[in-house]
């Protein structure tokens, strides 16, 4: 019955729990230990109100972030409709290669990522276009649950068996590639700020033709929430158990990166911890694939309804196949390592992640939504979280 009712904020952990997990999680964990667990606990905690947001302004008016951003003004509409414009096609293009990688290893494919990557993101297509939010809902959780499960057997696994290492902290204070290393790592952690607008879309469509419960809408939120930032510290986890200290390198390309992680899993533990990780980590990346290969044409066609160009219709379809089409030439012509498609896609995210949050707010303050979606202690603890956010952008530049 409980599982029933979980919707958006499982296509929320869903779309989050994937690049940023299993590689930047793992990178941090394998460069300098626990110590980025400090990190990853405060960036769920400074983007939590905003990320709110998303499914509390839906539920309380009836609206996506993309209407409320229109309501706002055309520029904050423009804003949002940029950015993802102007990463949608890596974004996606990087998750899809990791995870025909992935699928590469477990099958035992050899030759180019590029041709699997594209057949990925075909059988992905169809599968949204056939079916869509309704396939999405019903199937996602169960991807999720035995992510959260499969990578949770693993950590312990490691952790009761492998032992810890532990580096020292006056080289980490001082070591500003150890910051620029967490901007990476906080970009996409827990997901882009992108994400509370899906996640609003979704609760929009999860809720049609019927009330939605503001109390249910919150418990399904925060359990795809806080359960991203578990799943964040079991990588780390894995990342410092297996690598830290160690002389196993961790390749710059994102697929080859995938197959030295599975083969010291299958290494170390056997077939069976291999089924488990291997699991694991692809399930995290076809979720990943769907959720954003979604999501994105879902706030574009929506966005372009709501502009001033209200004599045409950017269907669903149409931007799914556009996305899908430019992501698979991205993959065939891009020669790029991975890792540093998604350190640059990532250190954008974060750039942008104070104006999202702004807008967010801006959002939240409309008079169709005042006093619904946050409190005024709330909006407090917000603009504090703000301030802290835009500080670090500013630092990050000022430092590089």
């Amino acid at each position: 019955m409980f599982l029933s009712r979980l919707g958006p904020g499982l296509l929320y952990a869903g779309a989050a729990v994937g690049v940023s997990h299993l590689v930047q999680s793992t990178r941090a964990g394998a460069d300098y230990g626990w110590w980025p667990a400090l990190a990853i606990v405060f960036i769920h905690a400074a983007k939590y109100p905003f990320f709110k947001i998303g499914p509390q302004f839906a539920a309380a008016t009836g609206m996506s972030l993309v209407e409320g951003y229109r309501k706002v003004n055309r520029g904050a509409l423009a804003v949002f409709v940029l950015f993802t414009l102007g990463t949608m096609f890596a974004v996606i293009a990087a998750i899809t290669a990791v995870t025909a990688g992935i699928a590469m290893f477990i099958f035992g494919l050899q030759g180019s990522p590029a041709l699997p990557a594209a057949v990925i993101l075909a059988l992905a297509s169809i599968v949204l276009l056939s079916g869509r939010y309704g396939y999405l809902e019903r199937h996602m959780k169960w991807m999720v649950l035995i992510l959260s499960l499969s990578t949770a057997i693993v950590f312990l696994t490691a952790l009761f068996e492998g032992g810890s290492r532990y580096p020292e902290a006056e080289a980490l204070i001082l070591d500003s590639v150890f910051f620029v290393m967490m901007i990476k790592l906080m970009g996409w952690m827990p997901a882009p700020l992108d994400l509370s607008v899906w996640h609003s879309l979704w609760t929009i469509e999860k809720n049609k033709g019927q009330k939605g419960s503001g109390v249910f809408n919150r418990t399904d939120f925060e359990v795809g929430y806080w359960g991203t930032m578990v799943i964040g510290l079991l990588f780390l986890g894995l990342g410092t158990l297996f690598f830290y200290g160690s002389e196993k390198a961790l390749p710059a390309s994102g697929t080859e990166f995938a197959k030295v992680l599975l083969r010291i899993y299958a290494d170390d533990f056997g077939g069976t911890a291999f089924a488990i990780i291997s699991a694991a980590a692809l399930a995290t990346m076809l979720s990943t694939t769907l959720t954003v290969l979604d999501a994105i044409p879902r706030s574009l066609s929506e966005a372009w309804k709501l502009s001033s160009l209200r004599g045409g219709n950017l269907s669903y379809g149409v931007s799914l196949i556009v996305l899908a089409a430019g992501a698979g030439a991205l993959l065939s012509f891009q020669s790029i390592s991975m890792t540093a498609m998604v350190d640059l896609a990532t250190v954008l995210s974060f750039s942008s992640t104070p104006v999202l949050a702004y807008l967010n707010l801006r959002a939240a303050d409309l008079e169709v939504a005042s006093d619904k979606v946050l409190s005024r202690g709330a909006r407090g603890y917000a603009y504090a979280s703000l301030g802290v956010l835009t500080l670090l952008a500013v630092t990050y530049f000022l430092a590089v």
